[in-house]
């Protein structure tokens, strides 16, 4: 054979080599046979050629879903517990041993007072004044004897003996002529102390006041746009702002008032907490209340799509997606009432991947923990 002819063979293999490959690449690009995916929706006819898409689910689950209405608002005290402590002379504050928000016992000393000089003066007058009565009505006793006086002389002197008898026992009954204890009388918050040690106080002030821990209630500010929304006895949960990651302590709706607060443009709420609840006056206080509440289908919020004005998800059956077209009912921070005919407990909802979707698009699923 000769040189030519060797090459032009080389290059009639190398021609049909060539073209054999191209056939096989054309060949291998051709859709196979469709695959039929029973969907919501009907049937979605898609070809085994298409890209697969990574996803994660989660299966879609069954339980009570509550809406509620956040308001915030301060820990304050019903201000008909509040019990008064004062005294009805001026006294001066020697001792003050106890302090605002301090939990006291029945019994437990609170202040020590003592008379200041002028009602001092004021109860040495009443003695001098019942001692100078008692001595003339004994001189108008003797002179009755002598039948210098008249029994009927005797009677405005009994009378004013009386009175600075009665004004006497009066003064000391309040504790005027030394010093006073002031003691709880019942177990209590020391809510607000109006005196300090040395101070000269008049007559009737506020010294302090004690409120019982029960009594305790959260004022709650709520938009006027809300108020037909509320009912009393509804359910709250309140958090202390300032410690987010502290438990709950349930409450209920006590009082709805009929009036929006003119520097807050809010109307208030009182809310009664659980009696087994700590919480701290004048904290500042979240409150969730739980306006509506039911059992239904329930799906991730990051599951649900926005479609054409409404909303759907997308389900893994067979190995492709399916979309469902949904309703939504309430809604949480992290879950969503999803209402829909098609779907079921359990049903395996896309929660990652859902927006690189379209309908009967081959996917890999991996169930998320």
């Amino acid at each position: 054979m000769t040189q030519r002819i060797r090459v032009k063979v080389a290059i009639g293999i190398a021609i049909t080599v060539a073209i054999v490959s191209l056939s096989l690449y054309w060949w291998r690009r051709q859709p196979g046979p469709p695959t039929v995916v029973s969907g919501g929706a009907g049937q979605v006819i898609v070809e085994d050629s298409s890209p697969v898409a990574k996803v994660k689910t989660v299966p879609l689950s069954y339980g009570r879903i509550n809406e509620t209405l956040t308001a915030y608002g301060i820990v304050e005290l019903l201000p008909s517990t509040i019990e008064i402590y004062n005294v009805t002379f001026e006294c001066i504050i020697t001792r003050v041993l106890v302090t605002a928000g301090q939990v006291v016992n029945p019994g437990e000393l609170l202040l020590i007072i003592k008379p200041s000089p002028d009602t001092q003066l004021i109860f040495k007058q009443a003695q001098d004044e019942l001692e100078s009565v008692r001595l003339e009505e004994a001189l108008l006793s003797d002179r009755i004897k002598l039948q210098l006086s008249t029994k009927q002389d005797m009677v405005p002197v009994q009378l004013r003996s009386r009175l600075a008898e009665k004004k006497l026992n009066s003064l000391k009954e309040r504790g005027v002529e030394s010093m006073k204890e002031i003691r709880a009388d019942s177990a209590g918050i020391v809510y607000f102390i109006g005196a300090q040690p040395g101070q000269t106080v008049p007559a009737g002030t506020n010294l302090l006041q004690l409120a019982n821990e029960d009594q305790i209630i959260v004022r709650l500010g709520v938009e006027s746009d809300d108020f037909n929304r509320l009912e009393k006895g509804q359910s709250v949960k309140l958090k202390p702002i300032l410690a987010p990651d502290s438990k709950s302590i349930e409450g209920t709706i006590q009082t709805i008032t009929r009036r929006v607060d003119p520097i807050t443009r809010l109307v208030s709420v009182m809310v009664k907490p659980m009696s087994e609840g700590k919480l701290l006056l004048n904290d500042y206080i979240e409150g969730k209340i739980i306006v509506s509440s039911r059992n239904a289908l329930l799906a991730p919020r990051e599951a649900i799509l926005p479609d054409s004005g409404g909303h759907s998800l997308f389900t893994v059956m067979g190995g492709h997606a399916v979309r469902h077209l949904v309703q939504i009912g309430l809604e949480t921070s992290g879950k969503m009432e999803i209402i829909s005919k098609e779907l079921k407990e359990g049903d395996p909802v896309v929660v990652l991947g859902n927006y690189e979707l379209s309908d009967g698009m081959p996917v890999v699923e991996e169930r998320k923990q």
